[in-house]
């Protein structure tokens, strides 16, 4: 087995209006072996996600999860072996007219075989750490968290405890910060691992998922679908 390897992202905050569907272009995955695409949307919960699609390609759902005590839904969809080159756009259908911003996070992956274990944790006081136990060797982690106060400078993503990772923050009238990466350096099968996130006060939700490295040979592909 071999660790996944993060390529392009990209990040938006934009408000739909009446635009349904609504597509977003300037992501593009590049090529390589045993691609992965990974979208991460937070929104105000009025209306649901009903798909996404990437240069036509159906996603599949991981999680899409109401947090009613912050007003927002936070849902992740992947994408494996998508496709590669320019001009393959991110396209979102929604229940319903969005008028709210939304907060999304693309990010390619090559050498993976898809995503394992997830986790989706409600809005707990900051620091907020849970942990997460990967499900196959050679994983990293990928995470997503929201708030309504702002997020605590470059500890405000940690994978795991203690390990500062990059984000994106947005603003979807709630506080989101997405994106952060464990990086290249693989976890082993079975690690428990605290992912932590930290607001400057108050609470914050955390949702993090496994990012699978190349399985060994015979192994199942696994795209987590869970609603």
């Amino acid at each position: 087995m071999s660790a996944p390897i993060s390529g392009n992202t990209f990040a938006s905050n934009p408000t739909p209006g009446m635009v349904n569907p609504y597509t977003i272009s300037g992501m593009q995955q590049q090529s390589g072996s045993d691609r992965l695409l990974l979208i991460c949307i937070t929104m105000r919960n009025t209306v649901t996600i009903s798909g996404i699609t990437f240069g036509g390609v159906a996603m599949s759902l991981i999680h899409q999860t109401n947090r009613g005590g912050l007003q927002q839904r936070m849902s992740m969809f992947s994408l494996a072996n998508a496709p590669i080159g320019s001009g393959n756009n991110i396209v979102i259908t929604f229940s319903g007219f969005q008028f709210n911003p939304i907060s999304i996070h693309a990010r390619a992956y090559t050498n993976s075989s898809g995503t394992g274990a997830l986790i989706r944790n409600g809005a707990t006081a900051t620091p907020n750490t849970k942990t997460i136990t990967t499900t196959q060797a050679d994983s990293s982690i990928c995470m997503t968290s929201c708030s309504i106060n702002a997020f605590n400078g470059v500890n405000g993503q940690q994978i795991p405890q203690g390990t500062n990772r990059s984000f994106v923050q947005h603003n979807t009238y709630k506080q989101v910060a997405t994106g952060a990466f464990s990086g290249n350096t693989a976890f082993t099968n079975g690690q428990a691992i605290n992912c932590r996130s930290v607001v400057t006060n108050g609470s914050v939700s955390l949702d993090a998922v496994e990012i699978l490295g190349t399985a060994s040979s015979g192994s199942t592909r696994r795209i987590f679908n869970v609603t």
